[in-house]
């Protein structure tokens, strides 16, 4: 039988909570959540929107700390597209372990190759809570570690609630983030540059389907770098993402 959750570790997990209610930023939100799943045993998580585009709104979910290695290879090379811990998890209610991947779905050769390369930066286990509310983007929530063996119920557990509570936060912020305007925001033609970067497109091809010339599109493009303080396109697709100007899951 499965072994329940003493005081203590519930004690752990309202602490969990009162420090992500203090977090006013994602950076802040991402440090709490750090130091609380290593604490659990999980050196890594991921909070991310899954596009489910049944009611738009401002901001997306989208926090990690997974190997930034790892996040610019999936954002260059939109693996997100591909992700079978996603298309696996949402068949489970409650969440996934990484190893149940092929009982719950037949993955694609795409989807077997967004693994390996993900075990190439380490990450060789993990589990995923997914969360679903009517009317809202899904959202999942994952913790993973080198160590290629089955997550106990403790363990399942412990990522079900620190999901839980990361998830909820992340939504009050960015409903606090809908109601207030960007601080020095980007235009309309920087947004529509990140949104076609955010969809694989080259300089040259911006430019065909904005009606600009490449060099004005480096220009908008080098504008918004420069806002954000940033040194590659896909470090200022993540900063536009997290602003709520694209989201990288949906995007075409």
């Amino acid at each position: 039988m499965a072994q329940a959750l003493d005081s203590a570790q519930l004690r752990d997990f309202e602490e969990v909570q009162k420090a992500c209610e203090t977090a006013q930023t994602d950076a802040q939100l991402t440090t709490v959540v750090d130091a609380a799943i290593r604490s659990f045993g999980f050196p890594w998580f991921a909070l991310v929107d899954d596009g489910d585009l049944g009611k738009d709104r401002p901001g997306c979910l989208m926090m990690t700390n997974y190997p930034s290695s790892w996040v610019d290879e999936v954002i260059s090379g939109r693996l997100y597209r591909n992700d079978p811990v996603h298309a696996a998890s949402i068949r489970s209610p409650t969440g996934l372990c990484w190893e149940r991947i092929r009982e719950m779905i037949a993955p694609t050769q795409a989807q077997l190759s967004v693994l390996e390369r993900g075990r190439a930066h380490g990450l060789n286990a993990g589990y995923t809570v997914p969360f679903r509310i009517p009317g809202e983007r899904g959202a999942f929530f994952s913790v993973a570690r080198r160590k290629d063996r089955p997550f106990t119920y403790a363990e399942a557990i412990s990522a079900q609630l620190i999901g839980g509570i990361v998830f909820q936060r992340g939504r009050e912020m960015i409903e606090g983030r809908a109601v207030k305007a960007h601080g020095a925001p980007l235009s309309p033609r920087q947004i529509d540059c990140l949104r076609l970067i955010a969809a694989g497109k080259t300089e040259w091809e911006m430019g065909k389907i904005l009606g600009l010339s490449p060099s004005t599109i480096h220009e908008y493009v080098e504008g918004a770098r420069s806002r954000y303080g940033v040194k590659t396109r896909s470090q200022l697709v993540l900063a536009a993402a997290r602003d709520g100007y694209v989201s990288l899951n949906y995007l075409t």
